[in-house]
């Protein structure tokens, strides 16, 4: 969806539009279950969680002074419905339901690759800062908005986190090259 497009739905929806809260829901829906599914490792309750927010927008959604940050404050929703959730102690305790992975973004791989190995030693923030960007394929400007942090601070971290992975591929891809190379030379 355009953002031109996006923006004026947002405004026919602070109308009271029906019709285009049901196209704002359609196209953020899926993303969001999968970013709180995500945020929650894939426990069930991320699309109870997402519903929650969707009831909150529809509440305060006049208060949103410019249609061109809807992402972001969506994103920003449930990003603290998730961190709400998380700090009841309550809803620490929970077993993940059977097909919980159906919320999980996309087919897992079975076997562990050297990128999501790399990826599994960064922080949390780093994480999710590359799930924002990559998966979810926000702005630099909304992920700044999302995780309320200075935009500068998201291009910086997206610079380290890459050359981190771009190092850690680096060595990953040399050894086995190194390998392969004296194999050859052996059998000359």
């Amino acid at each position: 969806m355009l953002q031109a497009e996006l923006e004026l739905l947002v405004l026919a929806f602070q109308q009271g539009d029906k019709s285009a809260f049901a196209r704002l829901y359609q196209h953020f829906h899926r993303d969001l279950i999968r970013f709180a599914a995500s945020q929650l490792h894939g426990q069930h309750v991320a699309a109870d969680l997402v519903q929650n927010v969707w009831l909150k927008v529809m509440k305060r959604v006049h208060r949103l002074d410019d249609p061109a940050v809807f992402t972001s404050w969506l994103y920003r929703a449930v990003r603290w419905e998730v961190l709400d959730w998380q700090k009841q102690p309550q809803q620490r305790r929970t077993e993940a339901l059977p097909d919980a992975d159906v919320l999980m973004a996309g087919p897992l791989p079975s076997v562990e690759t050297p990128l999501s190995a790399a990826i599994a030693t960064l922080s949390s923030a780093d994480q999710l800062l590359l799930q924002l960007f990559y998966r979810h394929q926000l702005a630099q400007q909304q992920i700044a908005l999302i995780l309320q942090i200075p935009l500068g601070t998201v291009k910086s971290r997206l610079h380290r986190i890459r050359q981190l992975l771009a190092q850690h591929s680096s060595v990953h891809n040399a050894t086995p090259g190194a390998v392969v190379s004296s194999h050859d030379s052996g059998d000359n």
